[in-house]
């Protein structure tokens, strides 16, 4: 035994306590209740305590009467914890109270020690009688003195009110009755009132009230005595309740505890669904790779076995071979068929050797350019396919680009009839634009040579029509304007004329008006007198002329510098140009010498 207890140690040399490694956040496991707990399904007198069936035995009753004692005995059971949790519940409350008491003491001794004198006489300051007794009580005990010592007469008051609003009421009554009373004795023999009629039928509807109301009555004693017996059988309700409740709350911990052992298994399926794909997938690569192995080896093997025939032995002619054992043809039959084959192969050897000198290389030759047409061909053949499968993808594809292109809603073909109209519009302004520019392209030249020409009937006619015009100097600045620079006092012949206007409209207008006083100026009698006038205008020009020569002489006489024109009296007030500079230039030289000496 102690071997064996050893050898069992040392097999085990260290075994663990065992571990629970419970989940704290699983649901608990669901047990079934029994069904002599169950307050609906095992209880029979809550189901049937209504019911009297004669044919119970004893042993029924005592085995009904021993579970309502059970259920009874539950209870009791619950009304002690009941009654220990509204024990401690009274037990909280005791001390909250105790502790408000104790506060209040606290805050009621506060107001008894303080000092509120003056607080009473202000709420007092009308009763002097009253502030003398209340002047050492707190405010609070003041007003329940006060309710105290007024509680007879109030009550008193109110009596007297509540008797007083009582006679007027019946007050009120009488003087109605007295009306009525004197209306009767004064109407009665004539004719019967409504109101007796009224009164009458209000009479009778009140007497059927209470009989309604009597039937009421009854009908709520009977109501409140079901009531009564259906507050009795709670007893038997509220353990059916209390049962359904928990089968509805394990109903719902079951599902969890489900849910929670099915959680792991659904993912425990999840991989092994992976993983079964992965091996699936990793086998039918496999097969594939095997097939394609097999593939190799039959096509390795089949050029083998061509190979091995081609450099198989030529027979002889005399060697036959019988295959099977029962043949009709003889030995020299067999061997014309041999002597025949040779014959063939002979000439097929010739006809190869006829196209050259060289008759070996020409069956090799033959049967690479064999293999290369069939390759050709077949690159043809595909290449033909591709360009058909080509063209049916392009149909396919104007097809489609149709079906898009036209398969619009109504907002779409509005938006592109709002966008062929805009462009209609566009292209009509362009061609009105384009045809604008080469209309004033076309007609550019001809409208410079009649704006010239305006201009030129402008200048003719300046002089038609046209007021003398007074040309002032304008000076840069306000300095330029002292009397001894007033360049403007010397004679001038000629000004820049005005310049031309723009707007053809109104040259139209200038001409049209100088054009007509000039017709009109011009008449028939001054034909005779027009070779005078001219004569006449020319020797004015010539003497104008021959004015602005002798002036220009003049002034470059006496601008001359002169010490004795410098110092006689100018005949003109104002000096010109060149003798401010020359004057200018003597005052400067005479300061140098001033300086120097």
């Amino acid at each position: 035994m102690e071997k064996k207890s050893s050898s069992e140690r040392s097999r085990h040399p260290s075994r663990r306590p065992k571990q629970s490694f419970r989940d704290e956040m699983a649901p608990k496991p669901v047990h079934p209740r029994a069904l002599r707990f169950h307050g609906l399904f095992g209880e029979k007198l809550v189901r049937q305590h209504f019911i009297v069936d004669d044919r119970w035995t004893p042993d029924s009753l005592c085995r009904q009467f021993s579970g309502m004692a059970d259920l009874l005995a539950r209870f009791a059971i619950f009304k002690r914890h009941e009654i220990k949790a509204n024990r401690l519940r009274a037990i909280q409350e005791s001390k909250r109270l105790k502790s408000q008491c104790r506060d209040g003491g606290a805050k009621l001794r506060n107001i008894i020690s303080a000092d509120n004198t003056v607080a009473v006489r202000n709420l007092l300051i009308a009763y002097k009688d009253m502030q003398r007794l209340y002047q050492k009580m707190p405010i609070h005990l003041v007003a329940d003195s006060i309710n105290q010592r007024t509680f007879v007469l109030r009550k008193e008051r109110d009596r007297l009110e509540y008797r007083l609003s009582q006679l007027k009421v019946d007050y009120r009554r009488k003087l109605k009755h007295r009306a009525v009373l004197e209306n009767h004795i004064k109407y009665q023999n004539e004719f019967e009132l409504a109101e007796d009629v009224k009164s009458r039928e209000f009479i009778k509807r009140v007497e059927n009230s209470q009989v309604r109301l009597k039937a009421i009555k009854a009908i709520n004693i009977a109501y409140m005595k079901m009531v009564q017996v259906l507050s009795n059988d709670a007893i038997y309700y509220d353990p059916i309740l209390r049962s359904l409740s928990d089968d509805m709350e394990d109903q719902a911990t079951f599902i969890n505890h489900i849910i929670y052992l099915g959680t792991p298994a659904i993912a425990r399926y999840k991989e092994l669904n992976l993983e079964y794909q992965q091996l699936e997938e990793k086998s039918r690569r496999n097969i594939h790779d095997y097939q394609s192995k097999l593939g190799l080896l039959k096509t390795s093997s089949r050029n083998t076995l061509e190979q091995f025939k081609s450099k198989r032995t030529v027979r002889k002619l005399d060697e036959v071979v019988i295959q099977h054992h029962y043949v009709r043809e003889t030995h020299g039959m067999l061997l014309l068929k041999n002597v025949i084959k040779v014959i063939e192969k002979v000439i097929r050897d010739l006809k190869f050797g006829t196209l050259c000198a060289q008759a070996s290389e020409i069956y090799p030759r033959m049967r690479s350019g064999i293999e290369r047409n069939h390759k050709l061909l077949e690159v043809a053949e595909l290449q033909e396919i591709g360009r058909y499968n080509l063209e049916d993808r392009k149909t396919y594809a104007l097809v489609l680009k149709c079906l898009l292109a036209n398969n619009l809603g109504s907002e779409e073909i509005e938006r592109l009839e709002k966008i062929k109209q805009l462009r209609t519009e566009l292209a009509a302004e362009e061609k009105i634009e384009q045809d604008t520019l080469r209309y004033m392209k076309d007609r550019g030249d001809v409208f410079i040579m009649f704006r010239w020409s305006l201009w030129h009937l402008y200048e003719v006619l300046t002089h038609v029509d046209c007021n003398s015009r007074i040309i002032r100097q304008k000076y840069p600045n306000s300095y330029l304007n002292l009397p001894l620079l007033k360049f403007e006092l010397l004679n001038m012949h000629s000004q820049p004329p005005d310049l031309f206007p723009v707007d053809i409209e109104e040259i139209m207008s200038v001409l049209k008006r100088k054009m007509f006083k000039l017709t009109k100026a011009y008449k028939s009698e001054m034909e005779s007198f027009i070779p005078l006038s001219v004569e006449k205008y020319h020797s004015d020009y010539m003497e104008t002329c021959d004015a602005a020569k002798y002036s220009s002489e003049d002034q470059e006489q006496s601008a001359i510098p002169n010490d004795v024109l410098l110092n006689e009296k100018t005949l003109y007030d104002i000096p010109s140009r060149k003798q401010i500079k020359v004057l200018s230039a003597k005052v400067i030289d005479q300061a140098i010498k001033i300086s120097n000496t």
